[in-house]
């Protein structure tokens, strides 16, 4: 009977050292998409100052075409 309960007990281990190692591949690929997350952000960042810059250097135009055109 006591034999049984290792075995089991041993089985229990090894699915429980079989978990954590999931969990710390889990934990890792979390990792990774927390850094992507982050170059997202900067790449949306980049993004909306080229918008703004470009906006600008629309108006920009739009002003000396009109002053021209006058």
């Amino acid at each position: 009977m006591n034999r049984r309960f290792e075995s089991i007990d041993k089985c229990f281990e090894t699915v429980d050292k079989r978990f954590e190692s999931v969990d710390r591949r889990f934990e890792s690929v979390d990792r990774r998409f927390e850094s992507m997350d982050k170059r997202f952000e900067q790449l949306i960042r980049r993004i909306d100052r080229f918008m703004f810059w470009s906006l600008g250097v629309t108006v920009a135009a739009a002003v000396f075409v009109v002053n021209y055109l006058k």
